[in-house]
């Protein structure tokens, strides 16, 4: 089909996910670089390109790997899911399976670095409330790359017709995306708390 074998050509000239080469470079070089890379795979793919570049990009070899770039970019990342959902209801499938494997690619990254991070600050703390809404942002985190393989499929079968009807097709991808909407909020939600309550452990 066609989505797989853009699949194919994507995975084929993906970038490097090397990480750490220039530790140097700050958050905005690193921005003012991806633009292009994700053009020249858009362009390599045939595929269209996409309305938010910096949204969907791969994994970069200038990509420092600290924890703030990876929040950074779980914070575009879902700026991108709404953008996914925009795609597919106005029945651009194939773009839309483009940019879920992107944004699948990206959120395994970004996620993974953050909690690195937190296992690292948390560490020999001993601390159970701390301990606990890590343990729940990792069960966040599982429940979100679930739902992003899930948008996967659904796009794939979407596209080979298994969803049934082209308008009931859309309206069963669309759900999925809301769904990982909400997963998104979920995990960065928790984030967002866990950092908090470090802060104050740290004052302590």
């Amino acid at each position: 089909s066609p989505f797989i074998r853009n699949l194919v050509e994507f995975k084929a000239h993906q970038p490097s996910a090397n990480l750490g080469k220039d530790p140097a470079m700050d958050r905005s070089s690193f921005i003012g670089t991806i633009i292009p890379s994700t053009i020249a795979v858009a362009t390599i793919s045939s595929l269209p390109n996409p309305t938010n570049a910096i949204e969907f990009v791969p994994a970069s070899p200038f990509f420092s790997g600290t924890y703030q770039d990876a929040l950074e970019i779980m914070h575009a990342q879902r700026i991108a899911v709404d953008n996914i959902a925009n795609v597919i209801q106005d029945g651009k499938i194939e773009e839309a399976g483009f940019k879920v494997i992107q944004l699948n690619a990206q959120t395994r990254t970004a996620g993974k670095i953050i909690l690195d991070y937190y296992q690292q600050q948390i560490s020999g703390r001993g601390d159970n409330i701390i301990l606990l809404r890590f343990l729940s942002c990792q069960k966040k985190f599982v429940v979100l790359l679930d739902l992003c393989d899930e948008c996967g499929d659904a796009l794939q079968n979407t596209l080979k017709g298994k969803l049934g009807a082209t308008a009931a097709a859309q309206i069963k991808s669309s759900k999925v995306v809301d769904e990982t909407k909400s997963a998104y909020d979920d995990f960065l939600m928790d984030v967002k708390t866990l950092e908090k309550e470090l802060e104050v452990l740290r004052g302590m």
